[in-house]
């Protein structure tokens, strides 16, 4: 059965830039049917089309209504004029330019409606994009289940997100969803996030990193949730959505359109950079994003494409968008945001512009003893620590490429030092690796937190360095945070450091936990992957690989490594 030209008139009006595959599931309708009423509204200019893709979604052709379309749908739907359609429907120019700025954030929302919608017998599913307020969107099924999104991007700071979530956790019952749904970066946000939800009391929800398996699985177990009574248990959306109340019909307040204007789509989408960077160049900004002032021939590295290639990728970022700005010359070429891209990535990410500012700005100010230098902090870090920050950047650049080298590998995830920090003990002890991280490697799952020391060469250095691990390793902190257990590396500058490393360790009855240290001339001669980690948990044993951790255990009752033991069949 053909779909009314009313009715897809009034879906695209509803949900600007989405794609077919996308339009079907939400409506309900066949995906020939739907794909056949799109490119029905395109002979007479009434729609557009524009190929679209995220660092984590394929590229895909996204429908809008153009001005001559806005104009058609006002007709159609019965309204007086195309500026009350345009207080009625989010297709004001003031909502576009919204839209558009999330539109990345927009495509992940519309992807898990689609999931969650059941795609069949015209059983259709509303999806509202918030314009201010702690949610994100709200997905609405058709038998009134309702799912408040709220999404952490790499520019919103964690403190941001849990202030949210803390709000929504106070709202009345009325002001709720049926389930609150949570999509971070990465595994390491996950975990520390559903703790702070299970702590904050936020009933009914769940988090899930934010990647096409989870947007588009409905089996995978992919959402955490936890409770007091049986502790952090793995759910699907499947059955997320069979454990949201059907009885609510939450629907949120409207907020009073007091500006409405005509919009010109075509123009819009002409001016702003979503959709002409392709999934690869946003891949590289987000990398610039989480490790500002990155060195090109890292970027290269982590990519695992050529110098040139890189320069490829980060002409329209820092030529065409003015999203990245180019430091240094040839030879020292580096990436960090522009004042643009700063914008750009906050508006992504429903940020604070003062403080990614107070970030990432390049820009020159003065401290507080009048002496010169740059707006953000991790610009002014990076500054008096260049050595440091390129330690960081190298190593897990090297990684990256040497598992992506050997086909038993590949690093999973990584986090920047921003957010690696890691607070214990109901807050009384604290860690701040430079990165965590999770790599398979042998068929052997090797989570990690990363230390790259300069600082601490001698004994009294080493013992202040490795306290705060021994504290955070006898609570309960690891195993939740990276299962099944990590193992933090310590990477030093020279073999004589990491001498020192293993002789002080040998001295602290304490340091039996699972902390390897190394040096960068070791690494760089046998490889990060290769026979070059000393075992703090024993001095006589010869330098492991990555892949031997598999012949050791922690010992939860004696909170130490020890051998695995062979079993004998017989």
């Amino acid at each position: 059965m053909a779909l009314s030209r009313d009715r897809i008139l009034d879906a695209l009006a509803r949900l600007p830039f989405i794609d077919a595959g996308e339009l079907s599931l939400i409506l309900g309708e066949p995906p020939a049917t739907v794909h056949r009423a799109l490119t029905g509204l395109m002979p007479d200019g009434s729609a557009g089309r524009l190929s679209h893709g995220t660092a984590h979604l394929p590229s895909s052709h996204r429908y809008h209504l153009t001005k001559k379309g806005i104009a058609a749908a006002a007709d159609a739907l019965g309204y007086d004029a195309p500026s009350e359609f345009a207080r009625a429907y989010p297709v004001s120019r003031q909502w576009l330019t919204l839209l558009l700025r999330r539109m990345d954030a927009g495509a992940s929302v519309y992807r898990l409606a689609a999931t969650l919608s059941s795609g069949v017998g015209g059983l259709e599913t509303r999806v509202e994009f918030q314009r201010r307020g702690r949610f994100d969107a709200i997905i609405t099924l058709y038998d009134g289940r309702s799912f408040g999104v709220v999404r952490q991007g790499l520019a919103l700071r964690r403190r941001s997100l849990y202030d949210r979530l803390r709000a929504i956790a106070e709202y009345h019952h009325n002001r709720r969803p049926s389930m609150v749904l949570v999509l971070v970066p990465s595994p390491w946000e996950q975990r520390l996030t559903d703790e702070f939800c299970l702590n904050a009391d936020l009933r009914d929800y769940y988090v899930a990193v934010e990647c096409r398996e989870t947007l588009e699985g409905w089996e995978r177990s992919e959402w955490i949730g936890s409770n007091w009574t049986f502790g952090r248990t793995y759910r699907t959306l499947e059955q997320v959505v069979s454990q949201a109340d059907s009885g609510g019909w939450f629907r949120p307040e409207a907020p009073e359109r007091k500006r409405a204007t005509l919009p010109d789509p075509e123009r819009l989408v002409q001016s702003v950079p979503v959709f002409g960077m392709s999934p690869a160049e946003k891949r590289v900004l987000d990398l610039i994003t989480d490790h500002p002032m990155i060195p090109r021939k890292h970027l290269a590295r982590w990519l695992g494409v050529s110098d040139g290639r890189v320069s490829q990728l980060t002409r329209s970022l820092t030529r065409t968008w003015g999203l990245v700005e180019q430091h240094g010359r040839r030879g020292n070429v580096r990436y960090t945001l522009s004042e643009r891209g700063i914008g750009y990535v906050t508006r992504r990410d429903r940020a604070q512009l003062a403080t990614a500012m107070a970030a990432w700005s390049t820009e020159d100010t003065a401290d507080h003893r009048g002496q010169p230098r740059p707006l953000g902090h991790r610009i002014h870090t990076w500054q008096r620590q260049t050595h440091h920050a390129d330690g960081i950047t190298w190593f897990l650049s090297e990684l990256a490429a040497e598992a992506r080298d050997d086909s038993a590998s590949e690093l999973q995830w990584s986090v920047p030092t921003a957010r690696a920090d890691r607070a214990f003990n109901r807050g009384d002890d604290a860690i701040a690796p430079d990165a965590v991280g999770h790599l398979l490697t042998g068929g052997l799952h090797v989570p990690f937190c990363f230390e790259y020391e300069l600082r601490a060469r001698h004994p009294r250095g080493v013992a202040a360095r490795l306290r705060p691990y021994s504290r955070y390793y006898r609570s309960d902190a690891p195993r939740n945070d990276q299962p099944p257990f990590p193992t933090t590396l310590f990477v030093v500058d020279t073999a004589e450091v990491a001498e020192t490393y293993a002789g002080t360790a040998s001295r602290m009855p304490a340091m039996t936990l699972p902390i390897l240290v190394s040096s960068r001339d070791v690494l760089s001669d046998r490889g990060l992957l290769g026979w070059s980690w000393r075992p703090l948990w024993d001095g006589e044993s010869p330098p492991l690989a990555l892949r031997e951790l598999g012949r050791y255990e922690w010992d939860t009752l004696r909170r130490r490594m020890r051998r695995q033991e062979t079993r004998h069949v017989g």
